[in-house]
This record gives structure tokens, sequence and C-alpha cells, in this order.
């Protein structure tokens, strides 16, 4: 789900066609974490990272996000500095609109609601992400976090797969996870060595999404190789 899911072609259509198209090479940042909202972004090509900074400095990747997303929609409509930092995992292709008239276009189309669903979908699916780890062995941990970006930036590969682009090294994945990148990259190995995941240097491909499902529940990974096999290539 995302904004662009939500709304017909001719809303979406105005809401890019009000704003000024530019192009962001892979790692620029296009919002920064505590920022005035002065804009927002809507994402037409390309992915993004969305990165939190706690007080002490240490960054945590909440998700990614593909195309059809508009980008820092809720620092504009309640005014408050940006919660969390964007940034191109790839080369992006956006429309700026100031926030102003983002809130116009808001109000002209009544998607006030359309908005808060969006909203409250991906805080709820955040949350059941981040209470599952804490009950998920080693595996299920990164069998979960995977499943969660397929949700988000997901596309369909061959007859039954689906193509995750990660924009990023996979060692990320061991921080959304809340383990150690050693664990993480072992856990990765041993969904490959079971026939679940194709990885790839900064993409990976699900191969069997019902097992991965599966996995990221808790139940128990069989067929899995021995653990030198399992080790992913960096």
């Amino acid at each position: 789900m995302n904004f662009r899911s939500l709304v017909s072609v001719d809303v979406w259509r105005d809401l890019v066609d009000r704003g000024r198209w530019r192009t962001y090479p892979s790692n620029s940042v296009l919002l920064a974490q505590g920022e005035s909202p002065d804009c927002v972004i809507a994402l037409v090509d390309g992915l993004v990272k969305v990165v939190q900074s706690n007080e002490s400095g240490d960054e945590l990747t909440l998700t990614l996000r593909g195309p059809g997303e508009v980008l820092g929609e809720m620092g504009a409509l309640l005014g408050r500095p940006r919660s969390a930092t964007v940034t191109a995992a790839r080369r992006c292709t956006g429309v700026v609109l100031p926030a102003h008239a983002f809130r116009g276009y808001m109000e002209r189309h009544r998607l006030e609601t359309v908005v808060y669903q969006l909203t409250v979908e991906r805080l709820n699916s955040h949350e059941r992400l981040r209470a599952d780890l804490v009950h998920l062995p080693p595996t299920g941990r990164v069998a979960r976090v995977v499943s969660y970006l397929a949700e988000e930036v997901g596309h369909p590969q061959g007859e039954a797969g689906l193509l995750v682009e990660l924009g990023m090294p996979r060692t990320e994945l061991a921080t959304m996870a809340a383990m150690r990148r050693s664990s993480a990259l072992a856990a990765l190995g041993q969904l490959q060595s079971a026939g679940i995941l194709t990885l790839g240097r900064r993409r990976l491909i699900i191969t069997d999404v019902a097992r991965l499902r599966a996995v990221a529940r808790g139940e128990e990974l069989c067929g899995v190789k021995g653990r030198e096999d399992a080790m992913p290539a960096m």
C-alpha cells in the first residue's frame, strides 16, 4: 500500500503536475531529520531509505519506499520537524511541492482520510514488526524483516517470486532485525541454502514466499545445508 495506490489516476496526476521535477543521485538526502517541513516529494521513480537517528547519534533503518510514495507529508500537514531522514538508495526522480500547496491539494481532493488510513496502517505494521522480533529466533527475525520489506517494495519476479531491491548493504538488515551482523548474514545464508532466497549484492529474490512467511512466523527452517555452505557471499 502506498499513496498512489489509494488515489485515482487523475488525483495523482494533479499532484505531479503541480510540482517541480527533480532528480536525486544515489546516496543524496531528499529530506533530513529535524529540518523544517517546507515541502513534500512525490516519488515518481527510484528507491529511498528512511533512517531515524536517536540522541546518541545511532541510526536505525526504518524501511524502504518506492515509486508512488509521498515523502514528508505528515510534517507538512502537522507543521512539525522531519521525524526521519530520507536518502536515495539509488537514483530517484521526484516532484517537489511546497507544503502550503500540498495542504491545498489535500483539501481540494478531500484526502485527509486517505493519508490517515495510510499513516495508521504503516504505524501498525511497524509496531507488529518490532513486537514479532522480540519472540523470534535469529533466522525468523531476518525472515520477518525481509517479509516486511517485500510488502513495502517487492515486485513480482518470475511466476511466483518477489524481487526486493535493497539499495543498501545486506548488513543493514541486521540493524532492522535488532541483531549482530554476523548472525544476520548467517541467517540470510541459511535462508538461501534452504531455497527460500537468492542473494544479490544489493537485492534479493524471494523464491519461496510461503516458506519465508512461515519462518517469519517462527516455524522451524528445514532443508538447510552445512554451516559453511549457508554463509552468503559478500
